[in-house]
């Protein structure tokens, strides 16, 4: 025991930590009690700090920093963009339904079509609405409709709603760039989305081809003639008083409102279009995910989805509220099949969720974490109008009635790079060691040398054992053979 303790002070005369060596310089009561509470003071104050800086990076262990303002736009992919018509009930329609819906009660059709709306815009519940929402039902069964298909024929289409397009200076056929699809805004027509409507419910589009950025600028615009037709709107049915919606996503996601504006008809809208693309380090994927708060595409599986985006998640959250309430999905939720679909009877109830959706938005029943990599879009717009059409150099609306519900979209890139960001640790192993060290060594002079003092001495003390233990062995065998 005595060579335990005189190594113990050997260590603290010569230790590189602050404060040990006055425990025997100053070997009297009162200076040993001074250096005790200071020593245990400091050492609870690093301690403290350090459990600091490990909260601080539980809490934030990721930041967002710009890697490269000028990435090449070259092969950027275009954005998905949608179009929606505000004429989501024709005039035509009803003449359609009233030809081939051939068993049943016809005589109130006019009445029941404007009623498809209550699906995406509030409507006026009444035991009359009820009603004829059951009747309508009824009738669409008897002659073997869905109600995926009646939303997608009670609309003005596709074909009649994009009137002219170009692309990088090229006429286009419209339904050669713009497939139909059911979003929660009602019947649109998206451009590069690999998601489409196939007439009874969206599906991912097998032949889908993603298209990318050839060259920027206003002439390489992608130009869009629409007209919703206001003659062939059933009366009260228009939507948005005549403005289109147009909502800008990733090519891989479902249309969503995260990036949505509403444009005016009769007049040109120029939308200019800036791109941020956001990506990992490796550290960052290392971390789980409840440190780096997000998920990647492959990581979390979406019911209907399949891959994760977080607009796609919001979309399964209303989609499960309503699921919950009116056991039924609502008929534009991708891969929904056609047994499970709202159907008109299921309007009231629809509603009422729309109505309590901070009910259902918690974050127990709706956990929808950002996307850990994603492409964001964003339009910055200006309006003008069609006076100078007849005195512009080349007129790419030749030929076209440009009437009131006439509107006219470009979208293009202005700059030839985007914007690439790095989502980064912000603390990783080397600087948590340094700052640690930092921490210790200004409370204690603590650092590697303290550490190899303290494991040098710890070894002389077991050599000193290991040697006295073999001492008195020696000596007991010695005393042995010396009496006999």
């Amino acid at each position: 025991m005595d060579n335990f303790w005189r190594l113990l002070r050997t260590y603290c005369l010569n230790s590189t930590i602050v404060g040990l060596k006055y425990f025997y310089i100053y070997p009297d009561i009162l200076s040993r009690c001074f250096w005790t509470v200071n020593m245990i003071s400091v050492l609870a104050m690093s301690f403290s700090i350090t459990y600091f800086l490990y909260n601080r990076f539980e809490e934030m262990p990721t930041r967002v920093a710009i890697e490269n303002q000028f990435e090449p736009i070259k092969n950027l992919p275009y954005p998905a963009i949608t179009l929606c018509t505000p004429n989501q009930v024709t005039i035509s329609s009803l003449e359609y339904f009233k030809t081939t819906l051939i068993e049943g009660n016809k005589t109130d059709l006019e009445s029941y079509l404007p009623l498809v709306l209550g699906f995406y815009e509030y409507i006026n519940i009444t035991d009359q609405t009820r009603n004829h929402l059951k009747n309508f039902q009824d009738l669409l069964e008897k002659n073997r409709y869905t109600v995926p298909e009646l939303l997608g024929r009670v609309p003005q289409l596709c074909a009649k709603f994009l009137k002219r397009c170009y692309l990088e200076r090229k006429v286009y056929n419209c339904t050669d760039l713009f497939k139909p699809i059911l979003t929660a805004r009602g019947y649109c027509c998206t451009f590069n989305n690999n998601y489409m409507f196939n007439r009874k419910m969206n599906v991912k589009d097998q032949n889908f081809v993603n298209r990318t950025v050839k060259a920027t600028g206003f002439i390489n615009a992608l130009i869009v003639v629409t007209d919703y037709e206001m003659e062939d709107s059933m009366l009260g049915t228009l939507l948005n008083a005549g403005a289109v919606p147009v909502m800008y996503t990733d090519y891989t996601e479902f249309p969503s409102d995260d990036e949505l504006s509403y444009i005016e008809s009769y007049g040109e809208s120029f939308h200019t279009i800036t791109a941020t693309y956001t990506y990992c380090s490796d550290e960052v994927k290392s971390l789980p995910v409840r440190s780096r708060n997000c998920f990647f595409h492959d990581e979390h599986r979406l019911d209907h989805f399949w891959s994760y985006h977080n607009s796609d998640c919001d979309h399964l959250c209303y989609a499960n509220a309503v699921k919950s309430a009116c056991r039924c999905i609502p008929a534009y939720i991708p891969h929904s099949g056609r047994n499970n679909v709202c159907k008109l009877v299921d309007i009231p109830c629809i509603i009422d969720v729309k109505w309590n959706m901070s009910k259902w938005l918690t974050p127990e029943k709706c956990n929808c974490l950002r996307d850990c990599e994603s492409r964001r879009y964003r339009g910055e717009m200006i309006l003008g109008n069609f006076k100078a059409i007849s005195y512009t150099l080349k007129n790419p609306y030749e030929g076209l009635v440009l009437s009131k519900s006439t509107s006219a979209f470009h979208f293009f890139f202005t700059n030839p790079v985007y914007l690439k960001q790095k989502q980064e640790t912000v603390m990783s192993i080397i600087s948590l060691a340094s700052n640690l060290g930092g921490v210790f060594g200004l409370s204690m002079g603590f650092s590697c040398i303290s550490l190899l003092e303290i494991l040098f001495y710890i070894y002389l003390g077991l050599k000193n054992y290991v040697k006295n233990k073999l001492a008195k062995v020696f000596m007991k065998i010695s005393n042995h053979y010396n009496t006999n």
